[in-house]
């Protein structure tokens, strides 16, 4: 499995690579919309999921989600958002290629979860 992660923290950083690695699985990581966006349009990878904190504004007019959802319509997306239900206005438009996952979550089972709820890509 591959993943792109939009995480600025080290230490997070940190956790998800020995997570993923556990498991065989490969992770890139984002510091920045901009940055996730230029690892997304690298045509040499592609990501069986992206990992994004919450929704969040890529410009005046689009969400990050909706630039990536552009650029591949199947792409899924998860959210990792604190005490946040599907019925928040912030994911009134979530999609079947989008889901919310509720922090706090045990690192080991979010990658389970992913696990099971991912397509697979091949490479």
């Amino acid at each position: 499995m591959n993943a792109l992660v939009l995480e600025d923290n080290p230490q997070i950083m940190d956790l998800y690579s020995t997570i993923f690695s556990s498991k065989g699985s490969n992770v890139d990581f984002a510091s920045d919309m901009f940055s996730c966006i230029d690892k997304f349009l690298n045509p040499d990878k592609s990501y069986n999921f992206v990992i994004l904190e919450k929704s969040a504004r890529f410009d005046e007019h689009i969400n990050l989600e909706d630039k990536i959802l552009s650029i591949n319509p199947q792409q899924k997306i998860f959210f990792l958002c604190p005490y946040i239900t599907p019925r928040s206005s912030e994911f009134d438009n979530i999609s079947e290629t989008m889901d919310l996952i509720d922090k706090p979550f045990a690192m080991i089972s979010l990658l389970s979860y992913l696990e099971i709820n991912t397509p697979i890509i091949s490479q």
